[in-house]
């Protein structure tokens, strides 16, 4: 009787250890919200079987913070006057299967780092396909938290707006997405992982559903889990992980976040046939503007469909958008409206994740789509130009967002074009693209900072040139709005202006270089001569090279602008012989640049910009010479005319064009010299100055000269240590990827560390085998290289090692009776040793004999009396040293060495 009612007690403990352990979790994340400082509130939610012991059910659990420290929390949803009192009791879902569980609670991280927040339960509920055994296995869940080290150090995670527990059909895709959103502004990406257990670490023969067929994927950007298509009924398990984003202070993401969700998918039988959202694009919103979408959907079955839409415009500060959430029979449609505010603004989109679901009774399938709304910032506004000398004043208006809070205009930004060919944004293109030809010249630091002089880095701007601007601003998440209105604006045409800077003559000393300038205008928008009176001085400044210091190269003076009189003269020739610089002209080694002064009255009045000859440098290479020219000019250089002379002509004539810096000339013999020089073809942007401007760089001549090597040959090694001898084999470049190859070079290294050293030079081409004979030794490292008639080298082949297989062996019985057989002591092996320390002791120790030589030979003698050795057992240690292709390595023999004298 007494056994008995132990076995039934046993059994009973069994069935209620089981009971309170069977937890049954389902699904679960973790997610956390910034409060303040470094504190967050953090909510572990759980989805869980209904019914079974009550004990199983969670009214607390426990959350560790990452920090070291952790927390037992009560469960805080549903009724809160039941027996978890003072935790609540939680939620059943529709249906009375799966209860909803949330555990919230707040935590003070002490300061800026990256923190893992998990929970782990017992086990999971019974039966999941995927998963071994999954009763017995922890459920566990975790997030990833980074408190950023700059800025405000908020962080939020995603927000998920859709379940983890989903329902599916055997033979039908299975469609899934979290309908996360970023309420941060954070990036969002998507991808599968693996269910975890205890630890965190992935389950042991965890599988994806989709082993042994079928696809089984998310979509990194909009969240989309795709399973086609589950085979087996039955309950699965899945996980995704769902990152957060964000830029740095330089411009690059780094992950400040992540959620491992752990969804379950419960597969049945049934005849059901998905719903169908038709697709929905992109788009943007300028910031104020209200946004409609009409969102359609269809059931190939003809079922009833509800419609629900989720994502970052309903988690906003109001307005928030709104949706119309309809239900009937196929076709439906919803309707999306968001009344946008500049309090929307931010570089990343809004994502809406729209879902339809059937109302198949058997399973209700899904379908999801996903589109982003960016939220433009409106441009500044009222952008005006005004010239003043040589630089442009800009001012513009505030555009209508100005918040001063949140996402706000940090700086404005100015872009410059050099004509004045209209430009307007198309929607949605923000900022300046580079197509449009507008460069950034240069930001302000704040919202009321607006204006903005540009006086081009201090160098000035130039007279003749239609200069077009626009402003954009940008936002703290660096937002860029849209383009201000586009302003145009020349300068006064109050000073010169130079047209040419033309090389004449080519000469180390005595070159020469024609330079033109035009007047100033006269008129309200040019020079007033009356405010500014005569007598007038145009100066001509220079310098070798593209920087240096300006000097005088020649002046002009008249008391008069104009009619009788006049200063007119508008040109001079720069010689070496020049009478006002008599200096010599380098045309050859050096550019030359110029630049013209105004004077009235002995006042400097102003100067135009400064201008360079196109200075022309050759590199020559095989077959080929390859032109490259410099020039820094005020005007436009559309094209550029190449000219050539070959030995065979006394005259350049013209060769070809090109409207970049660089040109190529291919073709050409090794050898022979060939000159060249560039004309440039510019032009102002104004109109009124005449064109082309034409001008000439410097001749330059140099000769193709083959600075290519050959490729590397292909080297193989076939050894023999028996002979012992090498032979070294490679491929002929000439046949494959060179044209030109006279000789080889071999390199060799006696070890693997060793450098290698060139040995030999083999110039017969078609020998391409080399063998060495009866070698001491074989080991060591070669390499192969090919030299073409220019005497180019090409790089090594691949270094190839090879070893020894060293043999030393001793005897171990020796007769020392002068018969002439077996009268000496020596190794019966020895083969690529560098040498020995071989030790002979007696039988009580002494030391007998003692060589270094790995050739010896003993005729039994004693090293102290010199008398033969008495019959008996002697002992020897030996070190052997041998060669090898990493180095010396030794090893040690012993042994016993009998001695006999008859």
């Amino acid at each position: 009787m007494f056994k008995l009612r132990y076995n039934l007690l046993l059994l009973f403990c069994i069935g209620l250890a089981f009971t309170l352990k069977a937890t049954h979790n389902r699904a679960g994340e973790i997610t956390y919200k910034w409060l303040f400082g470094y504190t967050y509130e953090i909510k572990v939610t759980t989805y869980t079987n209904v019914g079974g012991n009550n004990l199983a059910d969670r009214c607390e659990d426990t959350v560790y913070f990452g920090d070291g420290t952790r927390a037992i929390v009560l469960r805080s949803n549903g009724p809160c006057n039941g027996g978890c009192s003072p935790g609540c009791e939680g939620v059943i879902l529709p249906g009375g299967t799966i209860k909803i569980n949330e555990y919230v609670t707040t935590h003070s991280y002490n300061g800026p780092g990256n923190y893992l927040i998990s929970m782990e339960d017992p086990n999971r509920n019974a039966n999941v396909i995927n998963i071994p055994n999954s009763v017995d296995q922890v459920f566990y869940i975790e997030s990833y938290l980074v408190i950023p080290t700059y800025g405000t150090g908020i962080n939020n995670s995603p927000i998920l707006t859709y379940r983890p527990i989903d329902n599916g059909c055997v033979g039908k895709c299975f469609l899934h997405n979290p309908g996360a959103y970023d309420i941060d502004g954070d990036s969002i990406s998507y991808e599968l992982t693996k269910c975890r257990g205890r630890l965190g670490i992935p389950i042991l023969n965890y599988t994806y559903p989709a082993t042994g067929g079928g696809t089984y994927n998310v979509n990194a950007t909009n969240g989309d889990l795709t399973w086609c298509t589950p085979q087996l009924q039955g309950e699965y398990n899945l996980a995704m992980l769902i990152k957060e984003w964000r830029k740095n202070e330089d411009g690059n993401y780094f992950l400040i976040g992540y959620i491992l969700r752990d969804l379950q998918v419960d597969v049945g039988a049934c005849n059901n046939n998905q719903p169908f959202i038709n697709a929905i694009t992109d788009t943007c919103v300028e910031a104020g503007s209200i946004f409609t979408k009409i969102i359609k959907a269809t059931d190939p079955d003809n079922d009833i469909l509800t419609m629900e839409a989720n994502g970052g415009p309903f988690g906003v500060a109001a307005p928030i958008a709104t949706f119309s959430s309809p239900t009937g029979l196929t076709p439906i449609a919803g309707l999306f409206t968001w009344q946008t505010s500049c309090n929307h603004i931010r570089k990343t989109p809004y994502q809406v994740t729209i879902k339809v679901k059937d109302n198949d009774p058997s399973v209700n399938l899904v379908d999801f789509k996903t589109f982003n709304i960016t939220i433009v910032a409106p441009p500044p506004l009222n952008l005006t130009a005004v010239a003043l000398g040589t630089s442009v004043n800009l001012k513009w208006t505030k555009p209508i967002c100005r918040q001063l809070t949140g996402n706000k205009i940090e700086k404005y930004c100015i872009y410059r074009k050099e004509n004045c060919t209209p430009w307007l944004h198309a929607d949605c293109e923000v900022g300046v693209p580079a197509y449009t030809g507008y460069t950034k010249i240069g930001c302000t630091t704040n919202l009321n900072d607006t204006t903005f002089l540009d006086t081009n880095n201090g160098s000035g701007l130039s007279q003749g040139t239609n200069y077009s601007y626009v402003v954009i601003a940008v936002y703290t998440d660096l937002a860029l709005s849209y383009a201000s209105n586009q302003v145009c604006v020349q300068l006064k045409r109050d000073i010169p202006i130079l047209v040419n800077v033309d090389i004449q003559t080519t000469d180390i000393t005595n070159g020469s270089v024609f330079i033109r300038w035009l007047k100033p205008n006269l008129g309200s928008n040019a020079l007033d001569t009356i405010s500014v009176p005569g007598p007038y001085e145009f100066r001509l400044v220079h310098h070798d090279g593209f920087t240096g210091t300006f000097t005088t190269v020649y002046s002009t003076t008249s008391q008069f602008f104009a009619g009788f009189n006049q200063l007119s003269d508008t040109t001079f020739v720069h010689t070496g012989n020049s009478t006002s610089f008599p200096f010599s002209l380098n045309t050859q080694n050096i550019p030359h640049t110029y630049k013209i002064e105004f004077y009235a009255n002995g006042q400097f009045i102003g100067n135009g910009q400064k201008a360079s000859s196109v200075f022309l440098s050759i590199i020559p290479s095989d077959n080929k010479l390859t032109l490259n020219w410099q020039r820094q000019v005020p005007w436009f250089n559309s094209k550029y005319y190449i000219f050539r002379k070959t030995p065979l002509q006394t005259t350049y004539t013209l060769h070809d064009s090109t409207n970049v810096v660089t040109y190529t000339d291919t073709g050409l013999v090794n050898g022979t010299n060939y000159c060249y020089k560039i004309q440039s073809k510019g032009s102002y942007s104004d109109p009124t100055i005449f064109s082309p401007l034409l001008n000439f760089s410097q001749e330059v001549c140099n000769k193709p000269k083959d600075t290519t090597p050959p490729c590397a040959p292909k080297l193989k090694i076939v050894s023999d240590c028996i002979t012992p001898s090498l032979m070294l084999q490679w491929n002929n470049p000439n046949h494959s990827c060179s044209d030109d190859v006279v000789k080889y070079n071999i390199y060799f290294a006696e070890t693997e560390t060793d450098n290698l050293v060139l040995t030999d030079s083999i110039k017969q081409l078609n020998d391409t085998v080399l063998v060495f004979d009866n070698l001491t030794s074989i080991a060591g490292c070669y390499a192969i290289t090919a030299v073409d008639s220019f005497a180019n080298e090409s790089a090594q082949s691949v270094k190839v090692c090879v070893d020894n297989c060293p043999e030393y062996e001793l005897p171990n019985v020796v007769t020392l009776n002068g018969d002439g057989v077996n009268d000496f002591f020596k190794a019966i092996k020895n083969k690529f040793i560098k040498d020995i320390e071989l030790k002979i002791y007696n039988r009580w120790g002494t030391l007998v004999y003692e060589t270094t030589d790995s050739k010896f030979l003993w005729d039994g003698k004693t090293i102290q009396s010199k008398q033969l050795c008495s019959e008996g057992t002697y002992f020897y240690v030996c070190q052997v040293n041998e060669i090898r292709v990493v180095g010396i390595v030794s090893r040690n023999l012993k042994g016993f060495l009998q001695i006999f004298q008859k």
